[in-house]
This record gives C-alpha cells, sequence and structure tokens, in this order.
C-alpha cells in the first residue's frame, strides 16, 4: 500500500513553538560526544523532507564547525532489509530515517538497538507538541506500535480523502461544502448518478482506502487502538465492520462506483478522474502533485463524510542508533527539522509537515490539503492503515474488498475473509 507523502500540513500553535524553541542550538552547544556526525535518510532529492532536512543539516555544521558531518543517502530497500543487522554494529549511523511500525522500528527498539527518547522528548517539548496520533508511529511497547516508550519522532505526515471535480458538481448543483453527513453525500450521488454519472472513481488499493474510511466512519481512538494496537478484542460482526461491508456493496448496488473497478488499476481510476470522467476520486496526499498537474478543471479536496476518524499517519521517523556515538547532536538535528521554518519550507515545497505556519503557505497544492490535515492532527483523528496490525494484511483485504466490489461475495463473507486472517495472525 502506497504511504508516501506529497503535501499538506497542520498549524503550529504558539505555545508548540515556544517550546520546541527550549532546545534550540544555543541549547545544546558542545552537547556532541564524537568529533564525527553521521546521518542516514533515504527520502529522495524530489521530496520535500529531503529539500528541509539538507537545509537544517547545513545549519547543524554552521552551529558546529569543529564535527565533521558525513551524510549518506540511503534507499528504502537498504533499511527494510538490512537495517537492523546496520544498527547492530559499528556502522551504525548516529542519526536516520526509519521505517515505522511493528516490523521495523518496532523490532529495532525491543532488540535494544533504538536509543530510548523520553527525556530527549521532555527537554525539547516533543511529547507535547507532537500530537498523540503523530507521537503513535514512535511509541512501542515490546516491539508493538502506539504506546509506551518513544523510540522515534516524525515530521510529517499524510492522510487519505477524496479529490473533487467542482466543475461536475457545480454543473449539477452539487456544494462539496455542503456534503456533510453521509446522507447528504449520498443524496448528491444520487443525483448525479439520476444524471448518467458515475460519482466515485476508485481501484485497487482505494478501495482498501474506501472500506476502512467506512469503517471510521462511527469509530473513536478507542476503536482505532483495538484494532491497529491490540488493545481490546476486535469483532469483525460489530457495528463499524458490518455498516462498511453493507455500505460498500450498496453503493455498488446503485451505481456510485462501477463493479468494473473490481478489475481495474489505481493508475486508470487516477487517469478517470483527471480526465473528468468522475467527480470524485479517494486517494492519498501522494496523489496531489499528479493530479495537479494532470487535472484540466477546478478540483478540491474533502474528507470523508461524517467521520470523525480518517485513514492517515504521521510518516516515518527519525531514530538515534544505540550503537552511534552523538546521541545529543542527533536530537539537536531531530529538533531543527521540526523548527518553524524548516516546517514552513517542507510545506512550500509540498510536503505534509506536522508543524507549519499556515501563514507562511503560498503553495496552492498544499492549501487546498491543509485545512484537511489541520482537522485530523487537531483532533487526533488520524486512523493508520488498515493493513498495518498483521503482516502479510495488505494482499488479504485488497482480494476480500475487490469480490465485494465485483459481487463475487457477500457482506458477511468479506468480514469473515478479513476477520478470520486478522485473529489468525496477530501478534
Amino acid at each position: 500500500m502506497k504511504h508516501s507523502t506529497k503535501r499538506g500540513l497542520r498549524v503550529a500553535s504558539a505555545a508548540a513553538v515556544a517550546a520546541l524553541a527550549l532546545g534550540t542550538l544555543s541549547g545544546c552547544a558542545g552537547a556532541s560526544e564524537s568529533k564525527t556526525f553521521t546521518v542516514w535518510w533515504y527520502s529522495g532529492e524530489d521530496t520535500a523532507q529531503y529539500k528541509a532536512w539538507t537545509a537544517a543539516l547545513e545549519e547543524l555544521k554552521a552551529a558546529h564547525p569543529d564535527v565533521t558531518v558525513n551524510f549518506e543517502f540511503k534507499t528504502w530497500e537498504q533499511i527494510e532489509k538490512s537495517g537492523n543487522s546496520i544498527l547492530d554494529s559499528d556502522k551504525a549511523p548516529d542519526v536516520s530515517e526509519w521505517n515505522k511500525g511493528n516490523g521495523t522500528a518496532g523490532a529495532a527498539s525491543a532488540a535494544g538497538l533504538l536509543t530510548n527518547l523520553n527525556d530527549y522528548a521532555k527537554k525539547y517539548g516533543w511529547d507535547t507538541t507532537l500530537p498523540a496520533s503523530a507521537q503513535a508511529v514512535g511509541r512501542y511497547t515490546d516491539g508493538i506500535m502506539g504506546q509506551g516508550d518513544l523510540y522515534g519522532i516524525p515530521t510529517y505526515g499524510e492522510y487519505v480523502g477524496y479529490f473533487v471535480n467542482d466543475d461536475i458538481l457545480k454543473a449539477n448543483g452539487i456544494d462539496a461544502a455542503s456534503l456533510a453527513t453521509n446522507a447528504d453525500f449520498e443524496a448528491a450521488m444520487d443525483k448525479l448518478v439520476a444524471a448518467g454519472i458515475t460519482p466515485i472513481t476508485a481501484a485497487d488499493y482505494m478501495l482498501v482506502h474506501l472500506a476502512y474510511n467506512m469503517t471510521l466512519n462511527t469509530a473513536d481512538q478507542d476503536w482505532v487502538n483495538a484494532y491497529q494496537f491490540f488493545t481490546a478484542p476486535v469483532d469483525f460482526n460489530d457495528a463499524q465492520f458490518t455498516d462498511s461491508s453493507t455500505t460498500l456493496q450498496r453503493w455498488v448496488q446503485k451505481g456510485y462506483i462501477a463493479s468494473s473497478a473490481s478489475g481495474a488499476t489505481a493508475d486508470d481510476a487516477v487517469a478517470g478522474f483527471t480526465s473528468g470522467a468522475s467527480p470524485f476520486m479517494p486517494g492519498g496526499t501522494w496523489l496531489d502533485g499528479t493530479v495537479a498537474g494532470a487535472a484540466t478543471f477546478n478540483w478540491s479536496k474533502m474528507l470523508a463524510p461524517g467521520n470523525p476518524v480518517s485513514t492517515g499517519s504521521a510518516g516515518n521517523v527519525w531514530v538515534i542508533p544505540a550503537k552511534g556515538h552523538n546521541a545529543d547532536l542527533a536530537a539537536e538535528f531531530i529538533n531543527l527539522t521540526l523548527q518553524p521554518k524548516y516546517q514552513d519550507m517542507m510545506a512550500n515545497d509540498g510536503g505534509l509537515p506536522l508543524l507549519a505556519n499556515i501563514d507562511n503557505v503560498t503553495d496552492p497544492t498544499t492549501l487546498k490539503t491543509l485545512p484537511l490535515f489541520n482537522e485530523l492532527v487537531a483532533s487526533n483523528g488520524l486512523g493508520f492503515y488498515p493493513d498495518w496490525p498483521v503482516s502479510g494484511y495488505y494482499d488479504i483485504l485488497k482480494a476480500a474488498v475487490i469480490d465485494l466490489v465485483a459481487g463475487n461475495t457477500t457482506p458477511e463473507q468479506y468480514r469473515e475473509a478479513i476477520g478470520s486472517y486478522y485473529e489468525e495472525n496477530k501478534p
């Protein structure tokens, strides 16, 4: 499932900025334990993170002229395949971008390969300035993500909403801003179907996101914590899963989504939406740039109507390897990347920073998406991704939802397929 991010931001409160400022360079100068500082990350040169982090690293170099800074660009695959073995060696970096989740940062924390960041979080204010749903990707207990000690610090995020063709809606007398509830949304889609328009284009992983967002429609953070972090038993015949599976079936039957979507690709769906075929497309922030570059119509974004929680999360995390030699300087660098000027820089390069000032953002696409991320982060409404809890779950979820959309299975069979795998494979 795609989890990379392209655009968005949230507004940092004055208190958040003040707290982060407690740990600026002057407060940590001279804290380095070694005269060499090694930094790894794998966000590519075309990403907003790379540009902002590079600028922050230059500031760190200027503040510590006696330290030799070595930056090494890695790939996601290198970290995924060899990360923990490198951490458990004399080649461990002093700070690195790391993959979030039970099998990566979780496994490394459980093996004692990562530095516990609780004290640094208190020193710099990360434990209070970063929202709880953002911190969750860096908190682990016995390797399970979501709660416990802080081992990773995110600086950016991502979420899934709807891309909206405003021209089609306007031509049919529909205002996207009025679609506050599922009832409003379905009434608008009935109107579009009557006009011969298929309201939603979606395929492949988009259908997985669509089904999960429907499941989150009546969920709260307790439900999310139970499903994602195993804090309580999960009933796959509860109101959330029952409503989402029957609603998805009904939407196909009513023509809101074409049953042929079960055989299409995500690229097909994007091409259909950007050509103007349908007014709604569920998709993540990683598609913002694609839509902005291809759409020839007026477009906007919206969250799934009525959802208190939505698919999304903070991004991958900074970690300080336990076998590194410069933990204090690593924490100083992490704090730099959370400073307003670098968060704003990330936003204006099309990223989705966690702490940015709305008044300093000029990127037009970021300005379309920031109010939505703003809502989610402010309310701790990030519901993570449906395949995260269980290894190998994504393929199960995709096959099950495609069968449901194609009409090959019933909602009950869908729930049985995804529920039985979850129960058999959860840790």
